[in-house]
């Protein structure tokens, strides 16, 4: 399963990210943008099977935040679409986000818990193995 990170600037948290999720030889990290605009051409070039967003820390809702928004309508419209892991720092799950979650397919786990991360990814590529239609609400 292809894998584009989005909203981790370049450096050692990005490395860590990168190197947690290929110790799974059946994820390969194909490219990664901090620039929400970049992180959108990657994905229409690429198209990624999953997407991890890392969300900035703060947001009270995902509405609240347009570019954060368009990047997360922009991977799940795409054909197929990518399956998305939303990584918060926050303590509390910020409002709004919750309801985007799309059974198999969108997912939210908190930064540093590794192994969450890990079993959003591999829920996401089973759903994608089986061709399970995977439709935006």
């Amino acid at each position: 399963m292809t894998v584009l990170v989005v909203g981790v600037p370049d450096g050692e948290q990005l490395e860590l990210l990168r190197s947690g999720i290929q110790r799974n030889p059946h994820f390969q990290v194909v490219s990664h943008a901090h620039d929400p605009a970049v992180a959108l051409a990657h994905a229409r070039v690429l198209l990624p099977d999953i997407t991890v967003m890392s969300l900035p820390a703060g947001l009270d809702s995902i509405e609240s935040d347009p570019e954060v928004l368009r990047v997360f309508r922009g991977v799940r419209g795409l054909d197929p679409p990518s399956g998305v892991v939303l990584r918060t720092p926050a303590a509390q799950v910020p409002r709004a986000v919750s309801g985007l979650v799309v059974e198999g397919a969108v997912h939210i786990v908190r930064e540093g818990d590794f192994d969450a991360l890990m079993r959003a990814l591999r829920t996401i590529g089973l759903r994608r193995a089986s061709c399970d239609p995977d439709e935006m609400p």
